[in-house]
């Protein structure tokens, strides 16, 4: 009798843990999903950043490597006053997983192809372009993200549009 209440006792707990995760994980999501809202609206809300967030910085031959948050908002900054962003589909919210354990730890990742418009100028018609895109967002138990990464052929992106 005394295992069957140890094991049920392991069991609760457990599910406590994976309640807390998930509960975690949905909350992080809507952080995600109010972030990319933001971009795409070009009015981020810089408040859902925490004050040691890193960015790697995942372009060709980008420099510098990691981008601090006051970087961040002069690249956004620099692409709103060039490009409109927008997701084709709304991007999916994946789980992530800690890179040393690989067990589930609420941060978010998603895959989504997203339309670079460039606008027309007396000179020039409007340029699209579309990138698939892949970004992850770890987040603290406050809910503020610390580490953001994005893949995607954004360098020829640009190129095609400024050409």
């Amino acid at each position: 009798m005394g295992s069957v209440v140890t094991g049920l006792f392991l069991s609760s707990c457990v599910s406590n843990e994976t309640a807390e995760l998930d509960q975690r994980f949905a909350r992080n999501c809507e952080i995600i999903r109010a972030n990319n809202a933001g971009f795409t609206g070009e009015n981020q809300d810089y408040s859902m950043y925490a004050d040691d967030f890193f960015m790697v910085n995942t372009n060709f031959n980008g420099s510098p490597d990691t981008l601090r948050l006051a970087d961040l908002k002069a690249e956004d900054a620099y692409l709103w006053e060039k490009y409109d962003f927008e997701f084709l589909v709304e991007p999916v919210m994946l789980p992530g997983v800690d890179s040393e354990t690989q067990e589930p730890n609420a941060s978010v990742r998603f895959y989504a192809p997203m339309k670079i418009t460039k606008a027309a100028t007396d000179s020039t018609e409007e340029r699209t372009a579309v990138v698939r895109m892949y970004e992850t967002f770890d987040l603290n138990e406050e809910g503020k993200i610390i580490i953001q990464m994005y893949y995607g052929d954004f360098t020829a992106a640009g190129i095609y549009l400024n050409s």
